[in-house]
């Protein structure tokens, strides 16, 4: 006579086992957090595929027959070594899990690329991210290891001796502009040169900041000085000081719809760009060449 083939899984001997400790199937739906016909519809189910009963009902409730309480003995065993397997399987999934931790400059949510990050790591369960917001120098900070992307611009006129250590790659180009109140003169005007910038009053970045020395060289070389300058570290006061008509930010077109305010475009034009910045020792990393291509993708 051939051998009766049952396919066992995990949820269906949880079930027998909650219901033989309750004494009620009600009472183990309960506990489980399932609905009653739930388990009785799998442990009927499994004493098809058994051959035997497993439970006695009564209107009383219900209780092992003989088979199902040996039937229990080697489930308990089985749910002891599932669990083992489970802490194992979880403590090797965090050993080998991946760890990132990533710059978000500003342009990354102009731009809105973080919905679209935070898809990618959806995808990718093993890579585990901490996001950083706010950064003084994100270059020094991928030196030191304290960074190992960063998702920011990297000016073009940046010509530190150490450059060649990082590696750059363009994500998304954009026009470099004014950003002013809509009610400023400045927001009537179809261009602005640095000229236009004189005497102006100007929101930057404290002195240490990457921004800030970037903004600074600039200025300098078209022999700007501005009215005063006020220094913040945070985007979202430097533009809402920009809106009430403080001042001016030198930024990215993208800025404009973003943040509520006007965008001129700077002239002679020029561009910046979002860009994918690592050490170059880094960039064939696992997590970051996954990243880096997912995102060359999408932009």
């Amino acid at each position: 006579m051939p051998r009766r083939r049952t396919d066992l899984n995990i949820t269906q001997l949880q079930y027998v086992l909650a219901v033989a400790d309750h004494g009620s199937i009600s009472k183990a739906a309960e506990a489980l957090f399932v609905s009653q016909p739930a388990i009785s519809l799998q442990i009927k189910k499994l004493e098809s595929e058994l051959g035997f009963s497993l439970l006695y009902r009564t209107a009383q409730g219900v209780s092992l027959t003989p088979a199902g309480e040996e039937f229990c003995d080697g489930a308990r065993l089985v749910q002891q070594s599932w669990a083992q397997l489970q802490e194992i399987n979880a403590r090797l999934s965090q050993q080998n899990r991946e760890h990132l931790r990533i710059y978000l400059g500003p342009r990354v949510f102009s731009n809105g690329l973080f919905p679209k990050i935070m898809a990618f790591f959806e995808r990718y369960p093993h890579i585990e991210p901490t996001f950083i917001q706010s950064c003084e120098n994100f270059l020094e900070d991928l030196k030191n290891g304290d960074i190992d992307l960063a998702l920011n611009y990297l000016s073009s006129s940046e010509t530190r001796p150490d450059l060649h250590r990082f590696f750059r790659c363009e994500l998304i180009r954009e026009p470099q502009c004014v950003l002013t109140s809509h009610g400023s003169p400045l927001s009537k005007q179809a261009h602005a040169s640095f000229e236009d910038l004189r005497g102006c009053a100007i929101i930057a970045a404290p002195q240490d900041f990457m921004e800030a020395q970037v903004l600074k060289r600039a200025l300098q070389k078209h022999g700007v000085v501005p009215g005063r300058t006020y220094r913040l570290d945070g985007v979202e006061t430097s533009m809402d000081m920009v809106r009430n008509g403080t001042g001016i930010i030198l930024g990215p077109k993208s800025f404009a719809e973003y943040y509520g305010v006007c965008a001129v475009p700077l002239w002679p034009p020029f561009e910046e760009s979002l860009s994918f910045v690592c050490l170059q020792e880094n960039k064939n990393h696992v997590g970051l060449k996954a990243l880096r291509k997912y995102l060359l993708e999408i932009c």
